[in-house]
């Protein structure tokens, strides 16, 4: 890249240069340009390469014919040159280059000088700006120099290796596939280190350093930052300051470890050894390192799609009061939180439920005491009429058939837990009626709301409609099973709509959540209850790291 565009690239990462900045960091050798195309050739230094990948850049094309042509200078093996251009000046033409190209892989050093930036100095002189930086020790240009070496390793490597830092696909620019196929089955990566005089060994050893680097700088943190290194390599040009300086070196060091891991692969090295699971190795923080799921990272910052609570609801009313419920406590519509599900009926099956959307999902690592989970626990809560397998007699056999087929679920993956935790993953609520209209709206209220979204009611009057209506109440407390506010119609000429009769009935159920604002005293609807149970344990759960225990 051109001095303009490393400096532009540099303060997306938080460091201000300018042209008399890049000088002095020149003069100060500690960051000294990539190369130095000369006017004049020196056909002892020309070389090329024809397997390289046909560059389509501008600046790529200026280098490859520079190095062709012998016109490509070190300036690291070469004195402080003073009248070394750095930008533009007003008696130069359009066409005037200053000949200097930088390695993206340079951007690195400026963690390592930062303090050195921190101290600059401006100052005004004859109507020019001068800089002034603190001097640097030895130990720094040494360092300098490490960065250096590390920036020529990883740009010459970068053709063949830079393509896979995204492990799913290969990453292309200014080249097409067939051209870097060929390229990389060319590449020879012993032949490529010797002429680098850059040892596998080397390698490993910038590579580690990077990578300590980075988790010293990346503000985001070892929870963020995995899931950062997991996004496509183009979602990390949108990281700015530190994460994205911290991402850089992340890059530069998987070059480095793939070039490592060829020679390996060859029997040239070593092959890089392990670092234990519950270190904090510089190894561990590598681009490619999955130690964990995608589902375990979003889980551990509280972002699981996953829901954390099923709430099963059996009719049409019910699922269409708890959102508006659920709005009206404050909590947001989150289906990563609380997820309903219609029954529509006590006959369906919540086993194959509890199976597929509560069963826990193992990691497949057992420690110490516990196993790994891949996802967040969902609890599966049910709200349901009094009846069916929800009856009184029949119930806690239906609860514990749900448990059982978690168990068989468990016992799949080889994993058995307490009882008293996977009695938490079960939780159901009959409501006090016969059916939910009874437990939550008196006989006045259901009958207004009928007259109001029935033409004809079949011809009963207000007092006749209360009298039906209590006369099915007083029948399901006297013991008759399957007693449900469709036994008032089941003679009209044609059945009003649950869905209508639901909202006709949602205004009076706000105003009971209103009263329950202003009087401590007034009872709370039951469905009030539910939902704001199943929210509060969604919400708790969503910010805990869940494992499960382990038992024999």
């Amino acid at each position: 890249m051109s001095p303009e565009k490393f400096i532009s690239e540099a303060k997306r990462r938080g460091f201000d240069l300018n042209p008399q900045t890049m000088r002095k960091l020149y003069r100060h050798r500690l960051l000294i340009p990539f190369v130095w195309v000369q006017n004049e050739p020196d056909r002892c230094l020309a070389a090329s390469n024809s397997d390289e990948p046909h560059p389509n850049g501008t600046l790529l094309i200026e280098l490859r014919l520079a190095r062709e042509a012998g016109k490509l200078r070190d300036l690291a093996a070469m004195p402080f040159r003073p009248q070394l251009p750095f930008a533009r000046q007003a008696r130069f033409t359009r066409r005037w280059w200053d000949g200097l190209i930088y390695s993206w892989h340079q951007l690195h050093v400026l963690s390592a000088i930062a303090w050195v930036l921190d101290g600059r100095r401006e100052t005004r002189r004859d109507g020019k700006w001068r800089v002034a930086l603190p001097a640097p020790g030895p130990y720094l240009v040494d360092e300098a120099a490490g960065f250096r070496r590390i920036a020529i390793a990883a740009t010459a490597l970068d053709a063949r290796y830079g393509t896979k830092l995204d492990p799913d696909f290969v990453h292309l620019s200014n080249t097409t596939f067939e051209q870097w196929s060929a390229y990389r089955a060319s590449f020879d990566p012993l032949a490529v280190g010797d002429a680098l005089g850059y040892s596998a060994e080397q390698a490993a050893e910038d590579a580690e350093s990077l990578l300590t680097w980075a988790a010293q700088i990346d503000p985001l943190g070892r929870a963020w930052g995995r899931l950062a290194r997991r996004a496509p390599r183009k979602a990390w040009e949108q990281l700015k300051g530190p994460a994205l300086a911290a991402m850089d070196m992340r890059q530069t060091a998987e070059i480095l470890l793939l070039f490592y891991e060829d020679l390996a692969g060859r029997g040239l090295a070593e092959p890089l050894a392990e670092p234990s699971s519950m270190s904090t190795h510089p190894m561990r923080e590598r681009l490619s390192r999955r130690d964990s799921r995608l589902d375990q990272d979003l889980m551990s910052l509280g972002l699981s799609p996953h829901p954390r609570v099923v709430l099963a609801v059996e009719g049409e009313s019910e699922q269409l009061h708890v959102p508006k419920i659920a709005a009206e406590l404050g909590y947001r519509d989150a289906p990563e939180l609380v997820r309903v599900l219609h029954l529509g009926g006590t006959t369906k099956d919540l086993q194959k439920v509890a199976a597929l959307a509560v069963a826990p999902l193992i990691a497949g690592r057992k420690t110490d005491d516990h196993w790994e989970l891949l996802k967040p626990p969902t609890c599966l809560m049910v709200a349901v009429d009094p009846e069916g397998k929800f009856a009184a007699d029949k119930w806690e056999r239906t609860r514990e058939g749900i448990l059982d087929e978690i168990r068989q679920v468990l016992r799949a993956q080889g994993a058995k837990t307490t009882e008293e935790e996977l009695s938490l993953l079960v939780d159901i609520h009959r409501w006090s009626a016969s059916c939910y209209e009874f437990a939550h709206f008196t006989d006045d209220e259901l009958a207004d709301a009928l007259m109001a979204i029935h033409k004809t009611v079949n011809g009963l009057s207000r007092d006749d409609l209360i009298g039906a209506l209590a006369a099915l109440r007083k029948r399901a407390r006297s013991g008759h099973h399957n007693v449900d506010i469709k036994n008032v119609w089941w003679d009209w000429n044609y059945e009003p709509s649950k869905v209508n009769l639901a909202e006709q009935l949602w205004p009076v159920l706000k105003q009971k959540i209103d009263r329950c604002r202003e009087d401590e005293e007034a009872p709370i609807p039951e469905i009030v209850r539910v939902v704001e149970k199943a929210y509060r344990t969604a919400l708790h759960w969503r910010d805990e790291s869940f494992v499960l225990t382990a038992v024999d």
